[in-house]
């Protein structure tokens, strides 16, 4: 990612809950971590099949699968003040949690992964929200913080991005040809060169 002349071509996503889990954006359109044995219609298994007519210079991995996407619309969240600079306080995601009542603070905190209690053993932040839809998110999110509030209704969101390694115009017209296809919206998309991710530390 920080090697001279890599980059990555970001997403940012959005989709009705009632048609599309998470759970099936991460499996079905996205695609195991192994891209060989992905789903036959996910992105990772086409990325794998197609590698050398996209013009990517090697076969794909497990490492190198050709597309990232957010673990949950938590990370999603996280992923966007992290690489994006986002505010907490204008994010879609960010202002659902601040009015399902969990406070600024713990919502930051809990960005870095920390390890917290919920029924009765203590257990990575991330593991509990991931794969939950977006209103099991904020429900989920609520219990662990013992917050209550009404929890507004939202959309999905999610932040994908292109590997370096596959980052190819051949690829880009792939993955939004994908989305469209399963009703994802791209409501903004650009590039992170290496300087700004080794400089940003991100």
């Amino acid at each position: 990612y920080t090697k001279p002349g890599a980059a990555i071509h970001y997403y940012l996503v959005e989709w009705d809950p009632k048609k599309l889990s998470w759970e099936d954006f991460r499996g079905k359109v996205l695609g195991a971590t192994d891209p060989a044995t992905a789903n036959p219609t996910s992105l990772r298994k086409a990325i794998f099949d197609d590698w050398k007519a996209l013009g990517l210079k090697s076969e794909p991995n497990v490492g190198d699968n050709g597309v990232h996407a957010s673990a949950s619309p938590f990370e999603a969240l996280a992923e966007r003040l992290n690489w994006l600079g986002a505010s907490l306080d204008t994010d879609a995601f960010g202002k659902a949690l601040l009015a399902s009542g969990i406070p600024k603070d713990t919502v930051v905190a809990w960005t870095k992964d920390p390890q917290v209690p919920y029924e009765g053993k203590k257990q990575s932040l991330f593991d509990l929200l991931e794969d939950l839809d977006y209103e099991d998110c904020l429900k989920r999110a609520q219990d662990i913080a013992g917050a209550s509030g009404k929890r507004p209704e939202g959309k999905m969101q999610a932040f994908v991005f292109i590997k370096p390694h596959a980052v190819t115009s051949k690829t880009q017209e792939l993955v939004k040809a994908t989305f469209a296809k399963e009703g994802i919206t791209v409501y903004k998309e650009g590039d992170l060169d290496a300087k700004a991710i080794e400089q940003d530390k991100l």
